[in-house]
């Protein structure tokens, strides 16, 4: 369970990691995009995917998908300030894309190199290049596809980004599959090794190869950016002079009032502003608004209603309807504009005091004296509101104090300077005062200020910054940078490749020495080991018969040291004795025999003789030993089996003991095989079973075992082979040959040789036929009705008991029923004893027709049932059977030709989860609710509601 637990934890935190590193190393690649598609030259995680799935398998795949998400999702944020629906899907379905092809790419790589690999075959290191590109097909083809689908990416720029998604995802995969396989891959020893042979290499040409990207991307975006700032300088020098002209326009027209000798009507008004109007098309309206004090509001209302019926001084009201404007101590309306529209007219009268934005900027050039200018508002169009200034210049010394304004709409005043280069150039304009924007071109914001420039305008300050446009970018892209990191990236690759075979092959040569020198030092270790540790004595002679070495276990056995004996003939000393030394030209041994024939002997039956002329008997085996096709010696290995000649005289002794304990045993006594068959029996068992021994030899226990009683019998069996139990006893029955049943105490242990194999059973039979029916029928009395042969009152309890155990242990539902049958003592006394124990055992017949096996029926005295259901579903259940018992009474009892009907009372009482208390409790319960049936009319059911 801890192990278990620990594998988990250590699997999230590879799980997490891989996380981190998949958006730290994202964020990295995508430092070396190229605009305006940001696709990676390089992108590491596509390799580090690919590679932690072929190393750990699909298990990495969810944290591969966290990671791209996370990222992809940080990148759209990151872009557009925002979490849109559609980056939000755009993320899902690249990261979809990225495990993807994670998969596919451990998986094949997988099948063409299998795992754990030392990757320094050329054939391996050719197969990941071929399949590298083709793998990641996937995730380019899958994400680009996406894109375009959400139409964030458009049919002209899918080549490129797919091409650039496709090439930095390969790239990845190149470099980082080596570098993955340094930091996990296995076998170990190996891939530490390559550290500093291969990875440092690779990454120190990679930071090379990123250092000059950087350097040629950086004067390649000068080169691009060369016309992008001849273009911003010339749109804002543009602005700066429709600026100022705005300034001499209003100083022009408020001439119009200053030397005018007479008042200036309508139609002077017209024609003078008629020539600006053409000359600056940009402006949307002039106009002219004086200051009226409400004093002399009366008089030029009349004066304005002679060119305008009906002109009042006017102000929007809540209900952004024109309503007479409230009386304060000045006005500012509108009394001329031109060009003068339908929509235009509509706004003469207009007070422009009633609105705080327009009377602040009134007041301020009254007290300045100079054009003035308001923040970006809201102005009332025909085409809707749309933001714009209006640039105010102050008029004195005519009839009427007022300012000349020109309304500039930044939609047509800006957007006109700035509409030939809006595919090339994002611009805003921004007022510093407010912080307000006036005009953005392009984009909501530009992505990269890479042009700033400062104006004044009126009283205000503005700031024009402009950034060159995605449009741009595709336009002026330059590849050279991004061609020399991949040609260089896939050099890279190709190094390590070339770092891999050469690390491997030189790994594979002293792999090869070690395993040689390693293999030379284990023989001689393993022959001395051998022969020093085995036991069995082993000496070695030439040609001769002399002995060249002896071990030491021949040593021991024999009595000399290798120094003594060696150079001696080892036919004289060891295998003949001294009384038989006149005999030695013609006594013959193994040795002498190999030496003879050049073929090898084995014999049980050879006498060796100790230093001390003790004789021992050996098992022995003599080899030749020929080189270059000639007999050059003999190797002679012995064992002492002294010890074995006397213990194979005790065993057969010891057998024979055996033999007569089984033959003679008072019980039966029995050697089974491990697979059931009798292999050797006493009389006694022969007795039991009524076969003879030579027809129970021929027989298993399945055969005579009792079918009822085979399945335990067996499960113990099981339990002895798995070593769970060393013996077992267990009642049982046996068929003897006449078809009758024997009752037997079964005890069977096992018999297992010196390395605990299993091999054979032993088994004693003792018959308890008359005391297992003496037992039955005292257990039949005390625990059973003697008319009914239903459990009696003391069955129930015990049964009771064990149920409400369970209950509690197990959370169940059970029932509890009492029943009585309705009149019974009328029944009793008027048709006898006879008719009543009758009547007894059918009921007893019919509720056991009513119930499950599982369920219990008892006879508590007199005409008193009580059932027990255990293991009830719901509560309806044990209605049920309520009802059914009630409706098994429904048909007439035959008693000696006679029907009697009769109804029985039926009280439930249930017990499960939520139920307390003892099991007498539950009993009062069930009792209570078969008095409530009895209450109710008989012959129906009642349960009890705690």
């Amino acid at each position: 369970m801890l192990s278990g637990l620990l594998f988990r934890y250590k699997s999230a935190f590879y799980s997490l990691a891989i996380v981190l590193i998949y958006i730290v190393t994202g964020k990295l690649g995508l430092m070396l995009a190229v605009p305006p598609g940001y696709a990676s030259a390089i992108f590491p995680p596509a390799g580090i995917a690919i590679a932690v799935t072929y190393i750990a398998g699909k298990r990495m795949l969810p944290a591969i998908f966290l990671g791209s998400f996370i990222l992809n999702l940080w990148i759209g944020y990151s872009a557009q300030q925002q979490i849109s629906l559609i980056s939000l899907a755009a993320a899902v379905l690249i990261a979809a894309a990225s495990a993807i092809q994670a998969w596919a790419g451990g998986w094949c790589l997988q099948r063409k190199i299998p795992y754990p690999t030392t990757l320094d075959a050329p054939r391996e290191v050719v197969a990941f290049l071929v399949y590298a590109p083709v793998i990641c097909l996937i995730s380019a083809s899958l994400s680009a596809a996406s894109l375009l689908a959400l139409g964030m990416l458009d049919w002209q720029g899918l080549l490129t980004s797919w091409l650039s998604w496709w090439v930095g995802d390969f790239l990845g995969l190149m470099v980082m599959l080596p570098l993955t396989l340094v930091i996990f891959g296995q076998p170990r020893k190996l891939w530490e090794k390559r550290l500093y042979t291969v990875a440092v290499p690779m990454l120190f040409l990679f930071a090379l190869l990123v250092f000059a990207y950087v350097i040629a991307s950086k004067w390649e975006r000068k080169e691009s950016l060369t016309e992008f700032d001849g273009l911003a300088s010339q749109l804002s020098e543009q602005l700066r002079t429709r600026l100022e002209a705005q300034e001499a326009v209003l100083a022009q027209i408020s001439a119009l009032f200053t030397y005018q000798q007479s008042d200036v009507s309508k139609q002077d008004f017209s024609n003078f502003v008629k020539v600006t109007l053409d000359k600056y098309p940009m402006i949307y309206a002039i106009e002219w608004v004086p200051k009226v004090r409400h004093s002399k509001r009366d008089r030029f209302v009349a004066q304005m209603q002679q060119d305008f019926p009906g002109y009042s001084i006017l102000e929007p009201g809540a209900d952004n309807q024109w309503h007479a404007a409230k009386a304060r101590s000045f006005y500012f309306p509108l009394a001329y504009i031109e060009p003068a529209t339908a929509q235009s007219q509509r706004t003469i009268g207009f007070d422009m005091a009633a609105l705080d934005n327009r009377k602040i900027t009134l007041l301020q050039a009254f007290k300045q004296n100079a054009a003035v200018v308001t923040a970006p508002i809201k102005l009332y169009l025909s085409s809707g509101r749309e933001t714009g200034l209006l640039l105010m210049y102050p008029v004195h010394g005519y009839s009427w104090d007022g300012v000349v304004q020109t309304v500039l709409v930044s939609r047509e005043f800006f957007g006109e300077l700035f509409a030939g280069s809006r595919d090339l150039i994002e611009a805003r304009l921004i007022e510093q005062e407010s912080g307000d924007t006036v005009y953005v071109s392009g984009a909501s914001q530009p992505s990269e200020v890479l042009f700033s420039r400062k104006f004044k305008f009126g009283d205000k300050h503005y700031r024009l910054e402009m950034s060159p446009s995605q449009q741009y970018f595709a336009r002026h892209r330059g590849w050279q940078s991004w061609s020399m990191l991949v040609v260089g990236i896939f050099c890279t690759g190709l190094v390590g490749a070339i770092l891999l075979i050469g690390t491997g092959f030189t790994a594979r040569v002293l792999t090869l020495v070690d395993e040689k020198t390693q293999a030379l030092k284990e023989s001689s270790a393993r022959f001395q080991e051998i022969t020093d540790t085995l036991g069995e004595g082993i000496y070695v002679t030439d040609a001769a018969g002399l002995i060249t070495f002896i071990n030491p276990e021949a040593q021991r056995l024999l009595g000399w040291d290798q120094h003594a004996v060696r150079g001696k003939n080892a036919h004289a000393l060891f295998h003949y004795h001294k009384a038989d030394r006149s005999h030695y030209p013609e006594h013959e041994c193994v040795m002498c025999n190999v030496m003879k024939t050049g073929q090898p002997i084995k014999s049980s039956d050879e006498v060796l003789w100790q230093r001390d002329e003790k004789p021992i008997h050996i098992d022995v085996t003599s080899v030749p030993i020929i080189r270059d096709g000639r007999l050059c010696g003999a190797v002679v290995v012995f064992d002492d089996i002294s010890s074995r000649k006397k213990t194979e005289s005790a065993l057969r002794a010891s057998e024979k003991s055996f033999r007569e304990i089984i033959d003679f045993a008072p019980i039966g006594m029995a050697i089974v095989s491990l697979e059931g068959r009798f292999t050797k029996v006493n009389q006694a068992l022969c007795n039991i079973v009524g076969f003879s021994r030579e027809e129970l030899i021929i027989r298993t226990f399945q055969e005579i075992t009792h079918a009822d009683d085979l399945a335990a019998d067996l499960e113990y069996v099981h339990q002895l082979l798995d070593g769970k139990i060393n013996a077992y006893q267990m009642e049982k029955r046996y068929i003897r040959k006449d078809k009758s049943m024997v009752w037997v105490q079964l005890s069977v242990s096992i018999f297992r040789d010196d390395e605990q194999a299993p091999q054979y059973f032993i088994a004693q039979i003792e018959d308890i036929t008359a005391r297992k029916h003496q037992f039955d029928e005292v257990a039949q009395e005390a625990y059973f009705d003697a008319l009914t042969n239903l459990p009696n009152r003391r069955m129930l309890l015990m049964r009771l008991h064990q149920l409400h155990a369970h209950i509690e242990r197990y959370q169940q539902l059970a029932a509890l029923i009492f029943l009585d049958v309705d009149h019974f003592k009328q029944i009793n006394d008027s048709l006898g004893h006879d008719v009543g124990d009758a009547i007894l055992k059918e009921v007893a017949a019919r509720l056991l027709g009513c119930l499950r096996q599982t369920d219990t029926v008892s006879r508590q005295g007199g005409d008193e049932f009580v059932i027990m259901l255990p293991e009830l579903k719901k509560d309806e259940d044990a209605e049920l059977v309520a009802r059914k018992i009630v409706s098994s009474f429904a048909a007439p009892i035959l008693v000696n030709g006679k029907e009697i009907k009769i109804g029985v009372s039926v009280g439930v009482a249930l017990r499960g989860i939520t139920a307390q208390g003892p099991v007498n409790e539950w009993m009062k319960q069930a009792d209570q609710a078969m008095y409530q049936a009895k209450s109710a009319g008989r012959n129906g059911y009642y349960i009890y509601r705690s």
